[in-house]
């Protein structure tokens, strides 16, 4: 993630932030939108990065764009000017940032699971409450599968890992014993 990303993300979110506003999770979804439209249409994103394209031809195709997904005036502004500046390629960071700073002024953390086979609906609620518990935050859980874990779960909060897998005991054991 880019500081420039952040820059962008940070002055969207300040300017959704006020009163009688959609908020800044509208903003999200809006960016969302836009990052949709442009994976499904990669002519689109050709048309915005040409350089050879006239400014104000790019300019009518953003703001047909912009009436299209009926975009906010603020969001449709910040896509005018990161499509004039050249940065069309920071948008996935600019999301990035813009979701953990949603997710920070929410206080909600986000965690990856890496378990060995899919986990019930209940699982994944007992593991969301006792995650909760124990960090004092939301937590939102995305679930992956990793057959080779053979059991247990790896959790990924930001850079913090925590290895409950059987493959680790595993490794754990025969470090002991090789040890020993």
């Amino acid at each position: 993630m880019t500081v420039v990303a952040s820059r962008y993300a940070r002055a969207l979110i300040e300017a959704l932030g006020g009163e009688n506003t959609a908020g800044p999770d509208a903003g999200l979804e809006q960016l969302m939108r836009i990052k949709a439209l442009l994976e499904s249409e990669p002519d689109a994103r050709k048309l915005l990065v040409n350089p050879v394209i006239p400014p104000d031809r790019r300019d009518r195709f953003v703001d047909e764009i912009n009436r299209v997904l009926a975009l906010d005036s603020r969001v449709g502004k910040l896509f005018h000017l990161i499509v004039e500046r050249g940065r069309l390629g920071i948008l996935n960071d600019m999301i990035d940032a813009y979701r953990k700073m949603l997710d920070a002024a929410n206080g909600i953390v986000r965690a990856v699971v890496s378990s060995a086979s899919p986990l019930s609906e209940t699982q994944r609620q007992d593991v969301v409450r006792k995650l909760e518990k124990s960090l004092g935050q939301r937590v939102v859980m995305e679930v992956e599968e990793d057959p080779s874990l053979i059991g247990g779960l790896i959790v990924r909060i930001g850079s913090t890992v925590y290895d409950g897998s059987l493959l680790q005991q595993l490794a754990g054991f025969k470090q002991r014993l090789m040890a020993g």
